[in-house]
């Protein structure tokens, strides 16, 4: 094949997406550069630094959101399905975590489909995988619920942490995915009601199917607060 036979725009897309490609490759390196170098300084004695450091995985959340954002719209689009398989999540997961604000206050979706039939295995990792952790973050990790002032459960965990304490001794051993930390956390109950009574008032209530309310919303002490 002869340089006459090659489609001048084709080559032109390639070469303009390679280039790019490795322009993202160094950005990323260089980025992981200067975190590492900002750990040799906190490593170094600089203790008063450890609290900003870690809670850069908040920014990183952040600036994911952007960048997830920027490729759902024109001129991209990208799918749901796409953007969850580069994360390697489920559909469902990214969308809640990085959908819009109505996505990120519904609750958990095996909470939903579990309803009354839920067990202690799946309430302690669903309280697992959205508990904010040490030093809280501005955003819920499991669905990126933007914590108000004071407040360090997520509509989630809301619900989730008066029915787990409830329910913890029918299965001991399904509490072993939690933390020291979050095992000492589940414990708190005057923390929790505060968070609960909180994100009430923050979060607007997502709707479920009639029937399914009085089941899973408000359960703090086994009656609907509906």
């Amino acid at each position: 094949m002869n340089k006459n036979t090659v489609k001048s725009g084709l080559t032109r897309t390639r070469t303009k997406h390679a280039k790019r490609s490795v322009e993202t490759t160094e950005f990323d390196a260089f980025v992981r550069r200067i975190l590492r170098a900002y750990a040799r300084r906190v490593a170094a004695g600089d203790i008063e630094a450890l609290r900003s450091l870690a809670v850069l995985s908040t920014e990183v959340d952040a600036v994911t959101r952007l960048a997830v954002t920027g490729l759902r719209q024109p001129p991209y689009r990208y799918s749901w399905s796409e953007i969850a398989d580069r994360l390697g999540v489920s559909r469902q997961a990214v969308q809640m975590r990085y959908g819009d604000r109505a996505d990120r206050v519904a609750l958990d979706e095996r909470i939903i489909r579990a309803g009354l039939g839920v067990t202690v295995a799946t309430l302690a990792k669903v309280f697992a995988d959205h508990h904010p952790g040490s030093p809280a973050p501005s955003l819920c990790p499991g669905c990126g619920f933007r914590y108000p002032d004071g407040v360090t459960d997520c509509p989630t965990n809301a619900t989730v942490r008066p029915l787990l304490y409830r329910r913890r001794g029918e299965d001991k051993q399904a509490l072993n995915v939690l933390t020291p930390d979050q095992l000492a956390d589940l414990h708190n109950l005057k923390t929790a009601r505060t968070n609960r009574t909180a994100t009430r008032r923050a979060a607007q209530p997502t709707p479920l199917p009639s029937g399914e309310e009085p089941t899973l919303f408000g359960l703090a002490d086994g009656r609907a607060t509906a």
